[in-house]
């Protein structure tokens, strides 16, 4: 049996319409969903946000595009249970960006409703709210969420 493909529409020559068939179809599209976007900035943030529902994080670059997104439930009550939903959210984008994406990591942006320097004191870390870099990733929080320790940290204005 002799099998011929056409693809990106070229003319079928498999002799369809020999068999009084017609042309078959040629050159249909196959989606690429899973080619990840494509950015030329040099800036990639992972932005914690209240949600409705908790809290969520989003890897986007400079240039506006988002690579994932994250979601974990605030649990309880208190910047403690907050903190937990936001480093739970954090680690959950950066280890959907795999590879060398989640070494790139160049800011961790806050927009937590004025709650911003309350989850980081549960992290430990003093906040200069007044600043433009309010603090920077510590060892512990590289830990737990995979940002490098020295990554700035500012809060969404």
């Amino acid at each position: 049996m002799d099998l011929k493909f056409s693809f990106g529409g070229a003319s079928p020559d498999h002799g369809h319409e020999a068999r009084g068939r017609g042309d078959a179809p040629s050159g249909i599209p196959l989606p690429f969903s899973t080619v990840p976007p494509r950015s030329t900035s040099g800036v990639l943030e992972v932005r914690v946000r209240r949600s409705a529902d908790g809290v969520t994080a989003s890897a986007v670059t400079g240039d506006g595009v988002v690579y994932c997104d994250a979601e974990a439930p605030v649990r309880g009550e208190g910047s403690a249970a907050l903190a937990r939903a936001v480093r739970s959210a954090a680690s959950r984008a950066v280890a959907a960006l795999e590879g060398p994406l989640a070494d790139s990591v160049t800011g961790l942006v806050l927009g937590l409703d004025g709650e911003e320097s309350a989850v980081l004191d549960e992290f430990g870390i003093v906040a200069d709210a007044d600043a433009e870099q309010a603090a920077a990733v510590d060892e512990g929080l590289q830990r737990r969420i995979g940002v490098a320790a020295g990554t700035p940290i500012r809060f969404e204005r």
